[in-house]
């Protein structure tokens, strides 16, 4: 039974905690991610060296993410989560104070080992919520994403106009205090289910985890940039990658204590509900690395104009959030969400297909909008309420954390995607018209991505409305 405290009254800082301990995370990586230009100038890194930096973060994340619960079980939530925030902070600093791309690869790793935590921790404490008490706890996950997704190219485009690209770390210290104080006093130390049977860390399981995780991140970053001048060492490479993950969990699948037991909640509904999750995050991740390309070179806007209206469009998300749990809840058809979602990520895609320099406005802004604040809640809020619905409380931790790993590496192909098309398009179109400047060709090969993303948004549609799992 929950204390007192988690249970009355019904907002309460156990409900801040939730929302800002994941805040902190996606402030952080979209502020990054918009900066991206500034801070590879910055550290005077090339594309190759400033993707491994996200090639390094991405394999650590994942390895803390699926031995989330193992930390947890040895130092208690409340103390993992407040070493995890200083680790974070101090890998901050050390991303501000890096004097070269090896510095700042070296300091974003660090950074990981802090911030893989507080997704998972952020979910797994609306546990502690029991009943109708649950409900508004729910509401301040995707409250919080959102919040740190909108604020994120505001606050990054602001700084950079006002300080350099070290001042997106340096303005994460007074952030890390304040979450650090929320969590001192709202989280409790103890798991909200507990196990009986304490995970268990095999050395040859881990040596497969470390061995396969790094390796598929090593090659889907250099894919980005070899993927024809070393094809067959990257395939290679790649089905290695593949068969070390596939080795450990078949390792784990057949021990009675493994670190992730996931026998007991990989059932059909939950792997389609991953695909489903897994579709969003290509999405958002391709989209995250083209839009602002594509805003700023293809149409020609200011930094300052991308940040306002990436921003404000991810704010605008957050009552689209309430609203579609609302709907939910009162029409639990979950295929017909899934449609709505894929309709209105075609629609934006249609839209943005179309836009041109000289024409930017209203249209524009609906475009985004309908990206970031009406598709998000109904694609991936939607496969929230799916992929965990038959997962027993005992293990929902490791389910959760099996998704936020598949993520990091949704994350990174969807990069690959992204950056692959909009160069080979590019250099199709520049084949074609030499004359055409740099802007011109941007534009051109932003607009057969958004095109590709109006036929793939439709074809999944489909795909999901055919599949009898989600009713």
């Amino acid at each position: 039974m929950p204390p007192a405290s988690l249970i009355a009254p019904r907002y309460s800082l156990h409900h801040v905690a939730i929302a800002v301990i994941v805040l902190l995370e996606y402030l952080q990586s979209v502020m990054v991610a918009f900066g991206s230009a500034a801070i590879r100038h910055g550290v005077q890194a090339s594309p190759q060296q400033f993707s491994l930096a996200a090639a390094g973060y991405a394999a650590v994340a994942v390895l803390m993410i699926l031995s989330h619960r193992w930390w947890v079980q040895r130092l208690g939530y409340r103390t993992l989560l407040r070493l995890s925030l200083w680790v974070f902070g101090a890998g901050a600093v050390l991303c501000a104070l890096s004097p070269n791309a090896g510095g700042f690869i070296a300091a974003r790793m660090v950074q990981a080992l802090g911030g893989a935590a507080f997704f998972t921790a952020s979910r797994v404490q609306i546990l502690h919520h029991q009943g109708p008490a649950r409900l508004p706890a729910l509401l301040f996950l995707p409250l919080g994403i959102m919040l740190g997704s909108g604020l994120a190219p505001i606050l990054a485009g602001a700084l950079l106009a006002a300080f350099d690209w070290r001042a997106l770390f340096w303005a994460m210290l007074p952030l890390v205090w304040l979450v650090d104080r929320v969590v001192r006093h709202a989280v409790p130390e103890h798991e909200p289910v507990e196990n009986e049977r304490p995970d268990q860390a095999h050395p040859w399981g881990m040596l497969l985890l470390v061995g396969g995780v790094f390796l598929l991140q090593f090659v889907l970053e250099r894919a980005r940039f070899e993927s024809w001048t070393r094809a067959p060492l990257l395939w290679g490479a790649g089905l290695l990658a593949l068969t070390l993950l596939a080795l450990h969990w078949r390792h784990e699948w057949h021990r009675p204590t493994p670190l992730v037991p996931y026998r007991h909640f990989t059932s059909e509904r939950y792997l389609w509900g991953m695909a489903v999750y897994g579709f969003g995050y290509l999405v958002v991740s391709s989209c995250s690395y083209v839009l602002p390309l594509f805003l700023a070179e293809g149409l020609g806007l200011s930094l300052a104009q991308c940040g306002w209206l990436l921003g404000l469009t991810g704010l605008a998300a957050m009552p689209f959030a309430v609203l579609h749990l609302k709907l939910m809840l009162r029409w639990p058809h979950l295929r017909r969400f899934l449609l709505v979602g894929t309709l209105l990520l075609a629609a934006f895609a249609g839209l943005m297909a179309r836009q041109q320099p000289a024409a930017t406005g209203w249209p524009l802004w609906l475009a985004v909008f309908l990206l970031n604040g009406v598709f998000m809640p109904f694609l991936l809020g939607t496969a929230a309420a799916s992929t965990f619905s038959q997962v027993e409380e005992r293990v929902f931790s490791h389910a959760y954390q099996v998704k936020n790993a598949m993520r990091e590496v949704a994350n990174a192909v969807g990069l690959l995607l992204g950056t692959g098309l909009l160069q080979q398009r590019s250099a199709l179109h520049a084949a074609r018209e030499p004359e055409l400047a740099s802007g011109q060709l941007v534009l051109l090969a932003g607009q057969d991505f958004f095109w590709a993303l109006l036929l793939v948004a439709l074809a999944v549609g489909l795909l999901l409305q055919l599949q009898r799992r989600f009713v």
